[in-house]
């Protein structure tokens, strides 16, 4: 038996599944039940399989998660975006990029991609709709700017890269990775800003949804220093993002700005199961050889100019139907030997525009992020006025996938 195909197939079945079941906590439980089945089959013990859990993974995800959990509950995000968009202009032409820059910063700041998406994208249509711009491209702004703000080296999603790359025996710049991630995704949402004629709008924002807000609370402002704690800790003194959300974090809650409960329940604990279930089926798949397959196989589809471009692609198609940090724990390990079979392409940039690929067709109606736009779209419009929209969504997710991955063919071609 070829262990290292079998395991191979076991990471392709469950995404398989994943794509039609959206439940992200039974697919986390499902990556775990099959880790086990398969690492018997390699010959491992319970105790030995049990060593594949990815501990760094889940420390990284939950310390930051646990901070800004404190920063959902006391509505501190929610009203700093909503203060800095008051300051923005009123023309419905630009207002689009204001909202999308607006989560570029909050992503940056470590918001979580499915809290900054769920507020962002609901205030952009909210704001589409009081001036008369077209809702899926407010909504999306909100949501493609969020995301693009999570290539940030302090927001929990890249704790999913750092891992993913250390694993895989490759260093990793994080700040490069935001760089050109801010670049490509800049690039990206312009092009659907055109398509959907956020060029032609005319009209102009009313008071009706930034009006009389509130100023911050002492909480929220503790909360807000909170976060520059957190830059300090990780970007000067060295310390994992993981434990400066933790220290950070009980320090905010001694200080009163959330009941630990409170914090403790904005944690998702099925992204939780999800990221460590998969990621220790992925550990174990590497230990087996399994992405040693999978690189030979990707590799006679490639050139030196098409590495990047590929694998930002096959990450985004992955992305149209499942989480972004999948796509990432899962093709960063076929990088090493696809370089090895051609070793004149950029590692670096392989590296690049897979974790840049994981959130460029996320904003598609099927994707965890995507069902949050559509949701929000329902939630003020209506669910069938919102379904009117859903195919747009699913075309505008595949054009982002094919603009980031053509931005990497690009970058490529010119030796970058």
């Amino acid at each position: 038996m070829n262990i290292a195909l079998v395991s191979l197939l076991a990471v392709i079945f469950v995404f398989v599944v994943g794509a039609f079941k959206k439940n992200p906590l039974h697919l986390g439980l499902l990556a775990l039940l099959i880790t086990y089945i398969i690492g018997r089959i390699g010959g491992f013990s319970d105790v030995e399989i049990m060593k594949f859990f990815p501990t760094t993974l889940f420390v990284r995800v939950f310390g930051i998660m646990l901070f800004f959990g404190i920063a959902q509950a006391n509505g501190s995000l929610e009203l700093l975006a909503k203060k800095m968009l008051k300051r923005t202009t009123r023309n419905v032409k630009l207002l689009p990029y204001f909202i999308f820059f607006t989560g570029v910063i909050l992503g940056s700041i470590g918001i979580n991609s499915l809290a900054g998406m769920a507020i962002l994208s609901g205030i952009g249509i909210s704001l589409a709709l009081a001036s008369g711009g077209n809702p899926l491209l407010f909504g999306i702004a909100g949501g493609y700017g969020v995301a693009t703000g999570c290539y940030s080296p302090i927001n929990e999603f890249t704790a999913n890269i750092t891992s993913a790359t250390e694993g895989a025996g490759l260093d990793v710049n994080l700040m490069s990775i935001f760089i050109f991630s801010l670049i490509a995704y800049t690039v990206s949402f312009t092009v659907m800003y055109l398509i959907m004629g956020g060029h032609k709008a005319k009209g102009e924002l009313t008071d009706e949804v930034l009006s009389n807000l509130p100023k911050f609370t002492q909480k929220q402002i503790y909360t807000m220093v909170g976060i520059v704690a957190v830059l300090a800790l990780v970007i000067i003194l060295g310390i994992d993002v993981g434990w400066a959300g933790v220290i950070v974090a009980i320090v905010c809650i001694l200080l009163g700005c959330s009941k630990s409960t409170d914090a403790i329940k904005n944690v998702s604990l099925a992204s939780l199961i999800l990221i460590t279930g998969v990621g220790t089926l992925i550990s174990l798949v590497s230990k087996l050889g399994g992405f040693e397959v999978m690189s030979n196989l990707l590799s006679t589809v490639m050139s030196t100019n098409t590495v990047a471009p590929i694998m930002s692609l096959t990450s985004s198609a992955m992305s149209l139907f499942t989480l972004a940090r999948l796509c990432v724990i899962t093709l960063v390990p076929a990088i090493p030997g696809i370089i090895n079979a051609i070793p004149d392409a950029s590692i670096n940039l392989a590296v690049i525009a897979t974790a840049a690929g994981a959130f460029a067709s996320s904003i598609g109606p099927l994707s965890s992020n995507g069902a949050l736009i559509m949701q929000n779209l329902s939630q003020q419009m209506g669910e069938e006025e919102a379904s009117k929209y859903f195919t747009k969504q699913m075309v505008l997710g595949v054009i982002g996938a094919f603009v980031i991955a053509l931005t990497f063919f690009v970058l490529s071609v010119l030796g970058i």
